[in-house]
C-alpha cells in the first residue's frame, strides 16, 4: 500500500497508521505486534492516539471473520487488500467502539479512500459504509467460528478438548483486552508512584498487573527494577527452582525473559547458558540481561536445540528449561493473528520438533537433574501428549508433580492455564527428573 506521507491528514491520522498495519498483517502476512510496534515508533502520534491505533488494530484482527461476514452482503465484488482492510477497520468502529460516532468513522474512511484511491474509490467506500451503518444487521451468527472469528478447525478442536461450555468461555475471553503484566525484579519498587495502583497477580508471587499501562516507558523498567512478562510465564523459573550454584541451560531462550528470571536466582557460582538459532534473537537476550543486571550470569550461544547434545557432553547441566517452539494458541488475546496462521497439521508437526529438543537436552542433564518443559499453547498434542511420549521413551526420567495454591490450574501433575481463568496467556508447564 502506497501512502503519501507528505499529506498532513495522513501523516498524523491514527486511522491511517492502523490501516497501514492492517494492510501489512492481512496483505503481507506481517506479525501484528511487530508491524504495530514499528508503525507507532515511526509515527508522531500522541499517547491517546497510540492507544486508539492499538485498539483498532487488535480489535479488527480479533474480529476479522465476523466483520467479513457482516460486510459481505454489501460488497458486490472483491476489493483490494488495503481497501478491504479499510472497510473492516471502519465496520469495527461502528459495531464495537461506542465512543466513536458512526458519522466520524465513515467520514474518516472516505477521506482516506479518496486520498489513496481517488474520488471513485471514495464514493465506493461512502456507499458501502452508509448502507452498512443503516442496515438491520443479523442478530445471530451461523456458528461459533464466525461469532468469535476463530477458524472452524480450532473451534472443533477446543470443543473436543474442553467441552462446549469451557471452550466458549475461552473464546469470549480472547476478545477482552489484555492486561499489562510485569514481573517485580526489585521489591522496593512497589513503593513507586507509578506502580502504586497495580494489582498483585493471582497466580505469580512476583507478578503485578494493570488494566492499561505502558510500563516500557517507565523509569522503573529502564532501570531494570521491573520487566514486562506475563503472569503465567513467571511460573516457569519458579518451578525450575534453580539453586545458587547451578549450571542451567535455557535451550530456546529468546527473547530472554525467563532466562533473566532464572539467572536472578543464581546468586552463587551458578550461571546460565542461553541458546538460540538466530543472532538477532541472541542480541535480544543480551539486551534484556544487561537491563536486568544479570549479564554476568548469562552466556549466550548460537545453538540448534534439537542437537544441543552435540555441543555439550553428557551430564553437563543441573537444570534445563525447554520453553519449546509451539503453535502459540495461548497467546491469541495478545497476538490475534496467530489463529489465522495455524493449520490442522501444525500440532503433530510441532510435536515432533518438541520431542527432538527434549530428547537432545535430556542427554546433557546430570543424574537427579531437572528439566522443565513449557509451552504457550493450548493443544494437547504439544502439552500432555508430549509428557506421555517423553516418559514412554525415557525410562531414566520420572515426572515430578507440580503444586500450586490455585488447584484449578493443575492437571495430571502439570500446570495448565487457559486464558479465561485469570486473564493471562494460556500456558503449560511439566517437570521431569533424571533418576538414572
Amino acid at each position: 500500500m502506497e501512502i503519501n506521507n507528505e499529506n498532513p491528514h495522513l501523516l498524523f491520522n491514527p486511522r491511517r497508521v492502523a490501516l497501514e498495519v492492517l494492510d501489512e498483517v492481512l496483505g503481507q502476512e506481517a506479525y501484528a505486534n511487530i508491524a504495530l510496534d514499528t508503525a507507532l515508533t515511526n509515527s508522531n502520534l500522541s499517547e491517546v492516539d497510540r492507544n486508539f491505533v492499538t485498539a483498532l488494530v487488535y480489535g479488527t484482527i480479533s474480529n476479522k471473520m465476523l466483520l467479513d461476514w457482516y460486510l459481505q452482503p454489501f460488497l458486490k465484488k472483491k476489493t483490494k487488500t488495503w481497501l478491504h482492510s479499510l472497510l473492516i477497520l471502519t465496520a469495527y468502529q461502528i459495531l464495537f467502539m461506542d465512543k466513536v460516532p458512526t458519522s466520524a468513522a465513515v467520514d474518516e474512511a472516505v477521506k482516506l479512500a479518496k486520498v489513496m484511491g481517488g474520488q471513485q474509490t471514495g464514493n465506493f467506500v461512502n456507499a458501502v459504509l452508509r448502507n452498512f451503518s443503516r442496515a438491520d444487521l443479523p442478530e445471530k451468527t451461523p456458528n461459533f467460528s464466525i461469532k468469535y472469528s476463530i477458524p472452524d478447525f480450532l473451534v472443533q478442536k477446543f470443543i473436543g478438548q474442553f467441552g462446549k461450555e469451557r471452550a466458549v468461555a475461552i473464546f469470549e475471553s480472547l476478545n477482552e483486552p489484555s492486561h499489562a503484566s510485569i514481573r517485580i525484579v526489585d521489591p522496593e519498587v512497589l513503593h513507586s508512584v507509578s506502580l502504586r495502583d497495580t494489582l498483585p497477580s493471582e497466580i505469580s508471587p512476583v507478578g503485578r498487573y494493570a488494566e492499561h499501562r505502558n510500563f516500557a516507558a517507565t523509569q522503573e523498567f529502564n532501570e531494570g527494577k521491573i520487566t514486562i512478562q506475563d503472569d503465567s510465564s513467571q511460573l516457569v523459573a519458579i518451578e525450575l527452582d534453580a539453586q545458587p550454584d547451578d549450571l542451567v541451560l535455557d535451550a530456546c531462550a529468546a527473547p530472554g525473559g525467563k532466562s533473566c528470571q532464572i539467572a536472578s536466582y543464581l546468586t552463587g557460582k551458578g550461571r546460565l547458558i542461553a541458546g538460540d538459532l538466530y543472532d538477532h534473537k541472541l542480541r535480544l537476550i543480551e539486551e534484556n540481561a544487561k537491563r536486568l543486571h544479570v549479564s554476568d550470569k548469562i552466556q549466550t550461544i548460537k545453538a540448534d536445540a534439537t542437537k544441543i547434545d552435540r555441543q555439550f557432553p553428557a551430564g553437563t547441566f543441573d537444570k534445563i528449561l525447554v520453553d519449546a517452539p509451539c503453535s502459540g494458541l495461548g497467546l491469541m488475546r495478545r497476538k490475534p493473528d496467530i489463529k489465522y496462521r495455524r493449520k490442522a497439521t501444525d500440532f503433530t508437526d510441532l510435536q515432533a520438533i518438541q520431542l527432538r529438543i527434549l530428547q537432545s537436552c535430556a542427554l546433557t542433564l546430570k543424574k537427579n537433574g531437572i528439566i522443565i518443559y513449557s509451552t504457550c499453547t493450548l493443544a494437547d498434542e504439544e502439552n500432555f501428549d508430549i509428557v506421555k511420549l517423553f516418559l514412554e521413551s525415557h525410562s531414566d526420567f520420572e515426572q515430578v508433580n507440580l503444586e500450586h495454591e490455585k488447584s484449578e490450574i493443575l492437571r495430571d501433575g502439570c500446570i495448565f492455564i487457559t486464558p479465561e481463568q485469570f486473564h493471562t496467556d494460556g500456558f503449560f508447564i511439566a517437570k521431569f527428573k533424571k533418576i538414572s
